[in-house]
């Protein structure tokens, strides 16, 4: 089974950094699986989780919930009601754009935090940089959970 977590975000706009930092944590975990830090590539993505089974996004999230509070869903589960990206290119529209050119993963789960403040500005607020070692542990988790989560219902 092939695993990938990505973090997207772009640390020069505040807690929109997130994505990245938890995957800096992520990476000193030595992980069974690949890590990558995405920052803003939007479609690009795809080319880190194309085949993979399992794709695990951290992201910012705004679903007007309280700044540092923790967000998983399914990606599919997002096309009607849930959280959207605070990016140009959402993560639900590169995943609709990219079905046509690549093996997309199997399921897409998101790990998402509410910012306090997305602007221009280095560094997280305090909320949201409280809430990285239990998106870590949300993802470590979900990794453990792989062969669960993957298997047909």
């Amino acid at each position: 089974m092939k695993i990938v977590v990505i973090g997207v975000g772009n640390p020069l706009m505040g807690d929109d950094g997130f994505g990245v930092a938890v995957i800096e944590e992520l990476k000193k975990l030595n992980l069974p699986v690949e890590i990558y830090d995405c920052s803003t590539l939007g479609l690009q993505i795809l080319n880190y989780v194309e085949g993979c089974d399992l794709c695990i996004v951290v992201d910012t999230v705004k679903a007007n919930g309280k700044p540092g509070e923790l967000y998983v869903f399914d990606l599919e589960e997002c096309k009607a009601k849930m959280p959207t990206s605070l990016h140009d290119i959402g993560l639900v529209e590169a995943f609709k754009l990219g079905g046509f050119a690549y093996k997309l993963p199997k399921k897409v789960i998101v790990v998402g935090v509410e910012p306090e403040r997305v602007e221009f500005g280095l560094g997280l607020s305090k909320p949201v940089r409280d809430a990285i070692p239990k998106a870590v542990k949300m993802v470590v988790d979900i990794i453990n959970k792989a062969d669960e989560i993957l298997m047909p219902r």
